[in-house]
């Protein structure tokens, strides 16, 4: 187990906490299943069971499995990179389901090397710029997980873990109190079968600089993880704002109306267009008929004219179904039989 990290000496922002977490959203998890081997502890039928639930129904592609035995020492731990069902009977088969022959659990001891052992491999993907991971132990024991500093389990009364004072019990109590974790336990059989989840975390070190300042590891590392993240966002988030300005402008252009007279022989019609409002020639504009004969109608910086009417003719050509004038034109003129309607704005 390795042994080498310890608490960092600076606690960690609130931002630097959420940006760990959305890193680790992509790292997966880091599940260790923490076996008790004392004679006290036997996986009866039920507890089988929910060891199988967890590693077919919890287990995903690409979390880490960690077998870790205990009882007064910890034991070596087996991994297993989870790549499918086809690893669940191999998992299985390193899970000690049987009681062990040893009498005694040292738990505080136990939980301060597997507590211990996951910094250290959140640590390391720190050091070498990688994906941290969340991470779970599942503790299958009778003993009592989290006593404070002092308070003694009767199965291991002497713990360097546990004595007050004790460089081991210090660092387990920092431990316990650094690790932002949550804790479900329920009852099957003659143990306790509890999850401790434990957020993305990392330690932070800093350390003098030189001249003035300090050197820190934790920004430096979000910022290789999140920078392509936060450029995409920048530019979506850019993208977003002209889009909305775009769209606003729009807007306040469609509700500006539009002076427009129409001609017909000596007869002027005024008329104030916004978007989406129309003009019926033959009706709202007098001419030899009293039919809609066409449509002129506004259509954001564009005039949409429209024929009921063979007779209705666009440069002395007849108009099939529309025509479409931009803003810019300023002027169209139309002809029905013998009458010239000339439309400026």
């Amino acid at each position: 187990m390795p042994d080498s990290i310890v608490p960092g000496n600076r606690p960690l922002s609130a931002w630097q906490q959420r940006a760990l977490a959305w890193v680790g959203r992509w790292g997966g998890r880091d599940v260790v299943l923490a076996v008790d081997l004392t004679e006290s502890v036997g996986l009866n039928d039920a507890g089988r069971l929910h060891l199988r639930q967890i590693v077919e129904k919890t287990l995903v592609k690409g979390h880490n499995l960690h077998v870790i035995p205990f009882a007064t020492g910890v034991h070596a731990p087996k991994v297993f990179r989870y790549q499918g069902p086809e690893d669940i009977p191999k998992i299985l088969a390193a899970v000690p389901m049987s009681p062990g022959p040893e009498r005694g659990t040292d738990i505080k001891c136990a939980e301060l090397a597997i507590y211990r052992y996951l910094a250290e491999l959140n640590q390391q993907r720190l050091q070498q710029g990688q994906p941290i991971k969340a991470q779970s132990v599942v503790w299958v024991t009778d003993a009592p997980l989290h006593l404070p500093q002092g308070k003694e389990w009767v199965e291991a009364p002497n713990s360097p873990c546990g004595l007050a004072g004790q460089p081991l019990a210090v660092e387990r109590d920092r431990w316990l109190a650094v690790l932002p974790m949550s804790l479900r336990q329920m009852p099957v059989g003659q143990f306790q079968l509890t999850v401790v989840d434990i957020a993305p975390t990392v330690q932070e070190f800093c350390t003098p600089r030189p001249g003035g300042g300090e050197v820190c590891l934790v920004n430096n590392y979000l910022w290789g993880q999140l920078w392509w993240q936060l450029l995409l966002g920048g530019i979506l988030g850019l993208a977003a704002s002209l889009g909305g300005v775009w769209s606003l402008v729009r807007w306040v252009r469609q509700q500006i109306p539009w002076p427009i007279t129409i001609q017909v022989n000596d007869q002027e019609y005024p008329f104030k267009l916004r978007h989406g409002q129309k003009i019926d020639l033959g009706v709202d504009v007098t001419l030899p008929v009293m039919q809609t004969v066409g449509r002129i109608q506004r259509y954001h910086q564009t005039l949409k004219i429209a024929a009921f009417d063979e007779g209705l003719s666009y440069n002395g050509q007849p108009i099939v179904s529309s025509v479409t004038i931009p803003y810019r034109q300023r002027m169209v003129c139309l002809s029905y039989r013998d009458e010239t309607i000339k439309i400026s704005w």
